[in-house]
């Protein structure tokens, strides 16, 4: 397996997409271009491949807020279905924490929606804690 960086406009975004997609269902190429294009703190992206296979994907960026200060968000950290429980998502979240580190981040942060049980489960195994409830209000965008 190897874990290689995803920028705009990579060939292996036709891969990675799909497996994107399998958290992000509302997700087409051409809102993965406007994100990747943002002039708003867009996120960068890796992910697992194996071959020309994708295995996984990470979205993330480094934001600082009176909270936490420095910190990494992980945006989306998804696997691949065929190859859950195979060590691609302790891969992934250990090559964010690596990039947090050569961040200077003083922590790695994550929301996961309250039906993802069984990646609570992962969470919460990785050693990470459930800090906090994140709430959202939907807004209407007069265009």
């Amino acid at each position: 397996m190897e874990i290689v960086n995803l920028p705009a406009g990579d060939p292996r975004w036709a891969a990675a997409l799909p497996v994107l997609q399998q958290l992000r269902t509302h997700l087409g190429a051409d809102d993965l271009t406007e994100v990747l294009a943002s002039d708003a703190q867009r996120p960068s992206f890796f992910a697992a491949f194996e071959g020309d296979v994708c295995l996984g994907v990470c979205g993330w960026r480094v934001i600082a807020n009176t909270s936490a200060g420095r910190k990494l968000y992980v945006d989306d950290l998804v696997t691949a279905d065929s190859v859950r429980s195979q060590g691609v998502g302790a891969a992934l979240l250990e090559h964010a924490e690596e990039i947090a580190r050569r961040h200077r981040c003083g922590v790695l942060d994550l929301d996961s929606g309250v039906q993802r049980h069984a990646a609570h489960r992962f969470y919460l195994r990785e050693r990470l804690d459930i800090v906090s409830f994140h709430f959202a209000e939907s807004l209407q965008i007069d265009e």
